[in-house]
């Protein structure tokens, strides 16, 4: 119950930063706006199913236990969509990493385990949909959820690094350009670590109780977690144009 109201929680705050994002950046690239439009329609769908399995769960199924157990549409949901959703902002940032360092290589390298991640994400949500059972799903679908988390954690730190060392090696003899890189700094690292924290400890809790649902809370919220990041960086740039 937790996580279906941290994700309603976190889908405002997305809608609130889409608006800010579609008022401030009237003339953005078309690309960049299909980015953000396209990944707020996937939690839109997200946060439809996953309120229609609370009402399955918490409503019309109230007082049958096997109700809780019940996957519903929750295969397609957290695994599936998160994945999508965690690939489209990690290649985002991967190719961030590429316009500031100029490297290939290093963009390439995290795309390449974004998508692993995103694939074997996929890969837990066809398997979830056969299991039908949050109780079984740990033990039957271990791997490709050891690999969806771990993936994203190792990502999301790769990039935090990544952009932080980026950025440092910015720094100009203007006092104000300083002062707005450091704020970019610790905003990647901040929602960086965010990101990170959040696979890793669903993944801790996913190892040390595989027949308890207590990795589910954190995994309802991960897909609106990246989301709210990407968004807070985009319109992170409206500080920078006041500030010139």
């Amino acid at each position: 119950l937790l996580g279906y109201l941290l994700n309603w929680g976190l889908f405002g705050m997305l809608s609130i930063q889409v608006y800010v994002y579609h008022i401030a950046f009237p003339n953005e690239k078309i690309r960049l706006k299909c980015l953000v439009f396209g990944i707020y329609f996937i939690e839109a769908i997200q946060t439809i199913i996953i309120t229609h399995d609370a009402w399955k769960a918490y409503a019309s199924g109230y007082g049958r236990l096997e109700a809780l157990g019940n996957l519903q549409l929750e295969w397609l949901a957290v695994p599936f969509l998160s994945g999508i959703v965690s690939c489209m902002v990690q290649i985002t940032y991967a190719h961030r990493l590429f316009v500031l360092s100029g490297s290939k290589l290093l963009a390439i390298g995290v795309s390449l385990i974004s998508v692993m991640q995103g694939s074997a994400a996929v890969a837990q949500g066809v398997q979830a949909f056969f299991i039908g059972n949050l109780a079984d799903l740990a033990t039957e679908a271990f791997t490709s959820c050891a690999i969806w988390l771990a993936g994203s954690a190792v990502c999301d730190i790769i990039i935090a690094i990544g952009m932080t060392f980026l950025l440092l090696k910015r720094n100009t003899q203007y006092p104000t350009t300083n002062t707005i890189i450091t704020k970019l700094v610790h905003l990647v690292v901040e929602t960086g670590l965010l990101t990170a924290v959040a696979t890793s400890v669903d993944l801790v809790l996913f190892l040390a109780f595989p027949h308890q649902s207590y990795y589910a809370c954190i995994a309802l919220t991960l897909a609106k977690l990246y989301s709210n990041s990407l968004l807070a960086i985009f319109n992170s740039r409206t500080q920078t144009l006041a500030g010139r």
